[in-house]
């Protein structure tokens, strides 16, 4: 795909976001044009809405060829990237032992290599002061009964930004990562008719845009981590340097977050979603 609009006079800052075409990516895309950025729209099919100042990329992250393939492109062009934000991501929720193979490997692929991979071919376009923003999930702090695959994913999305922000520290470049609970997206619902973990509702589930907002400022302001919200992160934490702590108490959280499953169900059905 040709780039070379991009580094045409004058131009806005380029932001590269993976997921565009979900329900963050899409509020997001909304915030960035709003704030006076480009967005480099990166979905599978690039079936992001053709709109000013956003140009859609159709990227499958789960195809390294494909990856290196677009990146080569905008090396080629030259184009400077303000800032890459890692949105996409998968969940089939299987119990091990009944997990096949590509539903391990999509999730693998898309949640932590494509990350990875993404980063480093982008890296050299990433100028001091830049932004590096990792969309996670609290997953990557809670073991999640029945999504083991998705879990391992996020626990290493997680080390892996907290070691690039080292690497990249002496460059000026900003790295941080945003850790939401469940978010009232198509992902979600999905994830529930599969048998997703009642975890997920132990508050209830954050709207789409209250994610994008964050990332929004932490473009501006950049922090290490935000956990959404805050009050999870922080028992979640605790949790995880007492697991015995955390297995004794585990059947307390399991019926609240049920409770809290049916009362996002019943809004749900109350809507005619």
């Amino acid at each position: 795909m040709p780039f070379s609009h991009l580094t045409s006079h004058p131009v806005r800052p380029v932001v590269l976001l993976t997921g565009a075409a979900g329900g963050i990516g899409e509020k997001l895309i909304h915030r960035l044009v709003a704030a006076g950025l480009h967005v480099l729209a990166f979905s599978r099919r690039g079936d992001t809405p053709l709109q000013q100042h956003v140009t859609p990329v159709a990227c499958d992250l789960s195809k390294p060829a494909e990856i290196q393939s677009t990146m080569e492109g905008l090396r080629k062009a030259s184009v400077p990237l303000y800032a890459v934000v890692h949105c996409a991501g998968v969940i089939t929720p299987q119990r091990m032992g009944t997990c096949d193979t590509q539903g391990v490997s999509a999730q693998l692929a898309v949640n932590l290599e494509a990350p990875i991979l993404l980063t480093m071919l982008a890296l050299p376009l990433v100028p001091k002061e830049g932004r590096i923003v990792f969309v996670n999930s609290m997953a990557a702090l809670v073991p999640l009964e029945g999504s083991s695959i998705y879990t391992a994913s996020k626990f290493g999305l997680r080390g892996f930004a907290l070691s690039l922000a080292q690497d990249l520290q002496p460059r000026g470049i900003a790295v941080s990562s945003v850790f939401p609970g469940a978010v009232d997206t198509p992902m979600l619902r999905r994830e529930i008719d599969n048998g997703g973990s009642v975890l997920n509702f132990l508050t209830q589930p954050s709207t789409p845009d209250d994610i994008a907002a964050i990332v929004e400022r932490l473009l501006k302001r950049p922090k290490s981590e935000i956990f959404c919200p805050s009050s999870d992160g922080i028992l979640a934490q605790v949790m995880l340097m007492m697991p015995r702590v955390w297995r004794m108490i585990l059947p307390v959280l399991l019926k609240k977050g049920l409770k809290g499953k049916k009362k996002y169900l019943a809004g749900q059905n109350k809507a005619g979603v």
